[in-house]
């Protein structure tokens, strides 16, 4: 995922924009893992982040080109979340039945 977000922001020479932006995509990435964002609210939020950078950093690309590129980020992104939550998202789902009960 960290790869996934360094190529996103790669263009951006400001290092405090970098930082928000790579922090909200973690921040995303956290509310999603916590069951708070589900699967397509967190895909628009990050398509909306994604948007606003390519845009930004590339305003040569068509809107075709620049939905390609968008379109591909979005989908890495979210195979690079549903991957590294997936363990975590795991457990909390079965951590009940597993977990003794003390009374």
């Amino acid at each position: 995922m960290q790869a996934i977000v360094l190529s996103l922001i790669s263009d951006i020479d400001d290092p405090a924009v970098r930082m928000d932006i790579s922090s909200t995509i973690y921040f995303l990435r956290d509310v999603y893992l916590d069951g708070k964002l589900g699967e397509e609210e967190l895909r628009k939020e990050l398509r909306e982040i994604v948007d606003t950078v390519i845009s930004a950093t590339h305003p040569e690309l068509l809107p075709e080109e620049r939905k390609k590129r968008v379109d591909d980020l979005v989908n890495q992104l979210m195979r690079a979340i549903k991957l590294s939550t997936l363990r975590i998202r795991a457990l909390s789902r079965f951590r009940s039945r597993y977990r003794p009960e003390f009374e």
